[in-house]
């Protein structure tokens, strides 16, 4: 059976029946889309050093704002994420360590043998203290990460999260996303 004139589909008065274009080529659609290669190797170093600089800059901007697409490897992806969320939701030894370091420093120049002394013994017992806090957070982390993504995902975690672990919670990068509160629904 043929089909009328009348049964074929009418476009509307107003639209265009297509898109106004022949559709091109699939190799000059692979020609529009490929950069222009350089021609000597001064250009293709030019063109290279280009590209990281903005590879750079667009890593230096998602560690300042967070933004998951553009993190650099060592940051990048749900393990990572999880690690950050599982230290940043709590309180360690290490956020303070810098400014106690400091008062410790300024009481050690009181010209007395027993605050001296005692400065000393404060000094490092607060320095163990956080080396031993920031590796059962590490370790910590990396058990939740194994449990949830399995232990391949779970490699470097440790050494990741103890060393965030040591920064204060204002200079850490990527930023906090989670709040010491919520400890326990990022323990689940």
């Amino acid at each position: 059976m043929l089909a009328s004139v009348s049964d074929a589909p009418v476009a509307d008065e107003g639209k265009p029946a297509g898109k106004g274009r022949p559709t091109p080529k699939r190799a000059d659609a692979r020609k529009k889309r490929r950069a222009a290669t350089p021609t000597n190797r001064k250009e293709a170093a030019a063109l290279r050093r280009e590209r990281l600089r903005e590879q750079r800059t667009a890593q230096r901007q998602a560690l300042i704002t967070g933004d998951e697409r553009h993190l650099p490897a060592r940051d990048a992806g749900p393990a990572k994420r999880m690690a950050r969320d599982i230290v940043d939701s709590r309180f360690t030894i290490g956020q303070v360590f810098f400014g106690l370091v400091l008062a410790v420093l300024f009481l050690s120049f009181i010209r007395n043998r027993t605050v001296q002394a005692v400065m000393n013994v404060v000094m490092l017992l607060l320095l163990v203290g956080v080396a031993l806090d920031a590796i059962r957070v590490g370790r910590m982390a990396k058990r939740k990460v194994a449990e949830k993504y399995g232990d391949k995902e779970a490699t470097g975690v440790t050494g990741y999260a103890t060393i965030r672990a040591l920064q204060p919670r204002r200079l850490r990068r990527p930023p906090a996303k989670v709040t010491r509160k919520a400890s326990r629904s990022v323990d689940a």
